[in-house]
């Protein structure tokens, strides 16, 4: 009932438009023409390393569009909430929230204590005071044709850099652009991928996701070119990034989920000290009402959570050391998976009847 509402409520807004917008879903994703041939540049989507996963949150909103971490915690955006959400990144939930005044916040970034948004179907990129959700600063977004549809945002500590796309299916105007804090282009570069949404710094290189592919490029700010690429977990729609000073995190608009990732060069360096295969057993499946877990490792607890076969987080919480059991009385039958914060290799398996 609240997907069709809302989705009632996008499609009024979207037919009272006089500026023209990319076609997208009653989502905001693109709405993606399959006989089109695509300009694009990057790497394909079989070539792309699958990202160990560490974590899953679910994420406040549906429709999920842009987030960002301020250190300790994450800022999550909706497609038509007016609304910010402040979350915890370990359970996600809903610390606080802050009103907007943007129906399509696309771009999302932190700095010095404020949030810079981007207002996708205005075409600006605002500057909002995280204690009171005012409005400090606003200028217009470096798009070069009413056509474009501005998207991430990224903070590198001196700069803004910023995703806009032309359309939904790759253009020769895709730009990633480096911006002042009042707008001004630094440098613009041709985008990575067929729809550039998301986009996070990790201290040293830009990531920039694919909607449309399920990519997350890993861009050499100097020479602007891509280092590594990565499958975006979740499946369809990895809108937002955000880099947590050790690890990705990827929003994604079809599961509305959160998933904290390893990069490759994190997961190959080495295996944590929980190993599921080895330290973790998960019985009976299928299961009725309850799930009995048994971890053998030396942590007192962990932290775990259940992801459906869509990739939707179900549950999470702790588990102590030894035997523990978790209710799975209101799970519907069928497949589920088991991990944990700090695992290595594939989830648990088990079924629920």
């Amino acid at each position: 009932m609240k997907r069709t509402l809302i989705a009632c409520l996008l499609l009024i807004a979207a037919a009272l438009k006089t500026n023209a917008q990319s076609p997208t879903d009653a989502w905001g994703n693109p709405a993606s023409d399959a006989s089109a041939a695509p300009f694009r540049e990057g790497a394909s989507v079989s070539s792309a390393a699958a990202p160990v996963i560490l974590h899953v949150i679910p994420s406040p909103t549906m429709g999920t569009c842009e987030i960002d971490y301020d250190g300790q915690n994450l800022w999550v955006t909706g497609y038509a909430d007016f609304v910010i959400f402040k979350i915890s990144p370990v359970t996600g939930a809903v610390l606080k929230t802050i009103p907007s005044s943007i129906m399509r916040p696309y771009g999302l970034a932190f700095a010095a204590g404020n949030l810079w948004i981007t207002d996708t179907d205005n075409h600006i990129i605002q500057q909002v005071d995280t204690a009171t959700g005012s409005v400090i600063s606003s200028f217009p977004t470096p798009c070069v044709s009413s056509s474009s549809y501005p998207a991430g945002l990224a903070w590198n500590g001196s700069h803004l850099w910023h995703n806009d796309p032309m359309g939904t299916m790759g253009s020769p105007n895709d730009s990633t652009v480096k911006i002042t804090t009042s707008g001004a282009v630094v440098a613009r570069h041709h985008a990575f991928g067929t729809y550039t949404s998301g986009l996070a710094w990790d201290g040293s290189s830009l990531w920039s996701s694919n909607n449309i592919t399920q990519e997350i490029y890993k861009i050499n700010p100097g020479t602007f070119s891509v280092t590594d690429t990565i499958q975006a977990p979740g499946g369809p729609y990895p809108n937002g990034l955000a880099f947590d000073g050790q690890y990705l995190w990827v929003a994604n608009n079809y599961t509305d989920s959160i998933y904290k990732i390893k990069i490759k060069a994190q997961a190959q360096a080495g295996v944590d000290e929980l190993n599921v295969g080895s330290l973790l057993s998960v019985y009976p499946s299928p299961a009725h009402d309850v799930l009995t877990v048994e971890y053998s490792g030396t942590r007192k607890e962990i932290y775990y959570f259940i992801s459906d076969q869509l990739g939707r987080c179900v549950l999470n919480g702790r588990l102590n050391a030894g035997t523990g059991t978790i209710d799975i009385s209101g799970f519907a039958s069928g497949m589920y998976f088991l991990n944990t914060e700090t695992a290595v290799g594939k989830p648990l398996k088990f079924l629920k009847e």
